[in-house]
């Protein structure tokens, strides 16, 4: 009768054994899926923060974009007019020019 109660003393002794171990097991795994997890929010947040700075980069630089582009446009604007005064202005030299000619010549043969 010792002997079976020795056999369940053990075979008692060997579950809480196998008991005590898998809890020690799944309490080890839970620590470091914990740290696993912590370390992986904190890259989250991380990543989040940069991502959040590139968008108001982003944002500084299209607004960037559109002021040079305003300023390019009026600059081509300004361009086009000053070329359409040019293309003018020696239409109207041309027609001085003409006339001082014309007055010149006839002057010249009067006095002859």
């Amino acid at each position: 009768m010792e002997r079976t109660d020795r056999n369940e003393k053990d075979d008692a002794q060997k579950a809480k054994l196998i008991f005590i171990s898998l809890a020690a097991l799944v309490t080890i795994l839970l620590i470091v899926t914990f740290f696993y997890a912590n370390k992986a929010r904190t890259e989250r947040n991380t990543a989040r923060q940069e991502l959040e700075a590139v968008k108001q980069d982003n944002a500084k630089l299209e607004q960037m974009l559109k002021d040079q582009s305003q300023e390019i446009d009026a600059l081509k604007k300004t361009v086009q007019q000053l070329e359409s005064k040019a293309k003018a202005k020696p239409a109207v030299k041309k027609k001085a020019a003409s006339k001082s000619t014309t007055k010149k010549s006839t002057k010249s043969t009067k006095s002859k």
